[in-house]
């Protein structure tokens, strides 16, 4: 079914080392650069509880002073200082701001100032060298995560286009040297989607999709995480049975590798988002097989293959075996014959050929190579001729399957 029959949103975690600003380190409270005492004083005109008559001729004197009004009017309502018209005035030119602001002081017994609860940062400002209005566009917040320091979520996006630039720009700012998993971050990719012809979204087939994504798992960590992605297992863990996949994966306590939301699917294995390219492939891939819910490669029989080499990658950190790898040149046939159709379509989208970086990424695997997947490589203009490895394997032994 093509990509225009689903309407998708597409989102991710950047976590990162940074620690932020607290209380304790910060030379200044932003709570200041919107006052909450001030607001409610100008919102609920507090002012005016101190407005006497000797202040109401100081606002006929300024407003006339200024040309705001005309003698005839002054001289009218300098005799008559219980005029509601005065208040007017005041409001209408904002004089109650020259007349009753220089004189307060906001500042005493302030509840708000180094007030943890009230922090528009949620306690950790960012450090003086990331600017936030860069990246605003694309987060919906920032907070401190447990596992790293602070985590960045984008938006959901509806264009994989728009999910590329977003990542590209938010770690363009950050910086790399930031977002490791050497450092224990990671990078979650969450999902959803509607089918416009039938009405069915994700929560229908939520399920299959992540047995489908249980059932690559093995693969795509070998292809997409580095070495050091064993440094992540405890918060993307395998279940240890087949029969308990269902529960597993429902229960966030578990740290499962994929997790059923109300609104999403979350996949959880992705190593840290430093290379905006890796991420995303591997993010269009994730759609695409979600895509795909005819048919659920996942079984009792196949699933102790998957968690066995899952747990050889990023449990033990260690490079799979020759009988493995044989299994995942397999597996990778399966992916790439399920993904094809949908990748060529997101393709024209950022002008790079998904399919050959594909088949390029499984050629130099991520977690035994740590090579760069560049998209300039595949550009659709250039129309560059790769080798491709789907056509140096055999077909596929689904026995496994």
């Amino acid at each position: 079914m093509p990509i225009k029959s689903f309407e998708f949103k597409i989102g991710t975690e950047i976590e990162t080392t940074l620690k932020g600003l607290t209380c304790e380190n910060c030379d200044y409270c932003s709570i200041c650069d919107d006052c909450p005492i001030c607001e409610d004083c100008r919102n609920f005109r507090y002012y005016c509880n101190n407005c006497y008559e000797e202040d109401r001729e100081r606002i006929l004197n300024r407003a006339y002073n200024d040309g705001y009004i005309s003698e005839e009017i002054y001289e009218r309502l300098l005799n008559d200082l219980e005029n509601d018209e005065i208040c007017e005035i005041c409001q209408r030119y904002s004089i109650w701001q020259d007349i009753f602001c220089q004189n307060c002081d906001p500042c005493y017994d302030c509840d708000y100032v180094r007030n943890p609860e009230y922090c528009p940062y949620e306690d950790y400002g960012l450090p003086e060298n990331i600017d936030i209005n860069e990246i605003e566009p694309y987060i919906d917040r920032y907070y401190k995560d447990g596992s790293c320091g602070l985590e960045f979520p984008t938006k959901a996006f509806d264009s994989l286009k728009d999910y590329y630039n977003a990542i590209k720009t938010i770690v363009s700012v950050i910086g790399k040297d930031y977002i490791k998993t050497t450092d224990n971050c990671g990078g979650h990719i969450n999902l959803s989607w509607r089918n416009i012809k039938n009405g069915k979204t994700h929560k229908d087939y939520e399920f299959i999709i992540a047995k489908n994504i249980i059932f690559f798992s093995d693969l795509l960590s070998y292809m997409f995480n580095s070495k050091y992605t064993y440094k992540r297992y405890y918060w993307s863990k395998m279940p240890t049975e087949y029969d308990e996949i269902r529960y597993f994966i429902t229960d966030k306590s578990n740290y499962p590798l994929v997790l059923l939301k109300a609104d999403r699917i979350e996949i959880r294995f992705p190593d840290a988002v430093n290379s905006p390219n890796n991420h995303t492939l591997l993010t269009a891939t994730l759609l695409a097989i979600s895509f795909n819910v005819k048919n659920c490669y996942l079984n009792k029989k196949n699933f102790e293959i998957t968690q066995d080499i899952y747990d050889t990658i990023r449990y033990l950190g260690e490079r799979p075996n020759n009988e493995k790898l044989s299994i995942l040149k397999d597996k990778y046939i399966l992916l790439r014959r399920t993904v094809k159709p949908y990748l060529k379509e997101f393709s024209y989208e950022l002008n790079v050929d998904l399919v050959k970086a594909l088949d390029w990424r499984f050629k130099n695997p991520r977690f035994t190579t740590m090579k760069r997947l560049n998209f300039k490589q595949f550009s659709l203009d250039k129309r560059i001729k790769l080798n491709t490895i789907a056509t140096t394997i055999q077909k596929p032994l689904f026995a496994f399957c």
